[in-house]
């Protein structure tokens, strides 16, 4: 189905993501021409599924209207609005359990379908995470990999600085439509990444506000989006601990940055300390030589038939492990 026709469905009222789901299982090529066309898919939908909500004909119109402007004003925009079935979708975001059915971009989009990295922490960093972050942002753009992050401040904007800095490539993943940029001040970075063939990439059409719920389902983005995530400083709750569960759940590497011993009980890298202490990372990095290798990267492969995302991961295993020695020498030297 035509991604202007999924956003109709998405804009009529009562009709949430799963129904979609359900609606796209059984018509995926159905091109529906009229707001009684979507009608007629959602009663097919209800007699198949049942407990589905069908709309009435000025629900329908509603939907189609509001699909129609959001379509029109996108498009004024350069902002693409990308399905599954698009050749230009991402690959690695494709393999995970809950990818979005259409994916809004600005910028440049073949950013998403190469090697990504997130750099992921707090937006109340210490001195040492925002320097570490900024670093770490540069040292893996010089290495060839797409730096993923929020946005947010702390080390979201430090990670994608850094990254920029080296003129390397960078993407934000939003929790709103693109038409806005949150935290506002950022909106001077955001500008920045789009200038340097970078994208900004979101799950949600133009006009839709920041909500908190948002941003835990953006998480999953960064991670699916990426090969790896990187921690840079956490405390134990927030949303950096939301990308973490995603980086598990989608079998992507966690990387987590250990501090040095003035910084292990400050309240901000508790959440690194934790996630060492119970082992649930793939790789420890220390800012000196001696980095945590000897476990390497444990990956479970998803299916029998690899996908190209897999696949991808799989190579990286020695890529990363034999390149993070050298990018703690330089990190060492540079905090």
């Amino acid at each position: 189905m035509e991604p202007r026709y999924i956003l109709a469905l998405e804009e009529t009222p009562k009709v949430g993501s799963k129904t979609i789901e359900k609606v796209l299982s059984i018509t995926p090529t159905f091109e529906p021409s009229s707001p009684s066309d979507l009608i007629e898919i959602l009663k097919k939908a209800n007699a198949k599924f049942k407990r589905i909500s069908v709309p009435d004909t000025q629900s329908a119109m509603i939907g189609w209207s509001k699909a129609n402007k959001i379509w029109e004003v996108s498009q004024q925009h350069n902002i693409q609005i990308i399905s599954r079935e698009s050749p230009n979708y991402p690959k690695c975001l494709l393999q995970i359990s809950d990818p979005p059915v259409l994916l809004h971009a600005l910028g440049n989009i073949d950013t998403i379908n190469k090697d990504c990295i997130a750099i992921v922490g707090t937006r109340e960093p210490t001195e040492y995470g925002i320097v570490a972050a900024k670093k770490l942002g540069a040292l893996f753009a010089e290495n060839g990999y797409v730096v993923v992050s929020g946005l947010a401040d702390g080390i979201d904007a430090a990670a994608h600085r850094g990254a920029l800095e080296v003129n390397g490539l960078t993407v934000a993943v939003l929790a709103h439509g693109l038409d806005s940029v949150y935290p506002i001040k950022n909106k001077e970075l955001a500008d920045a990444i789009l200038k340097n063939n970078g994208a900004l990439v979101s799950e949600y059409p133009w006009g839709t506000k920041a909500n908190r719920s948002y941003f835990v389902a953006r998480d999953r983005i960064q991670s699916g989006l990426s090969l790896g995530v990187f921690v840079v400083e956490t405390g134990i709750k927030g949303g950096t601990m939301h990308t973490v569960k995603s980086c598990k759940e989608q079998k992507r590497v966690l990387i987590v940055l250990q501090h040095p011993p003035d910084l292990i009980g400050h309240p901000k890298t508790h959440g690194n300390a934790k996630l060492i202490s119970e082992k649930r990372t793939d790789i420890v990095f220390e800012t000196n030589d001696d980095i945590e290798r000897d476990r390497g990267i444990k990956l479970a492969i998803v299916s029998s038939s690899p996908s190209s995302c897999v696949q991808r991961v799989v190579q990286q295993r020695h890529r990363v492990c034999t390149r993070l020695p050298r990018f703690g020498a330089q990190l060492t030297k540079s905090l």
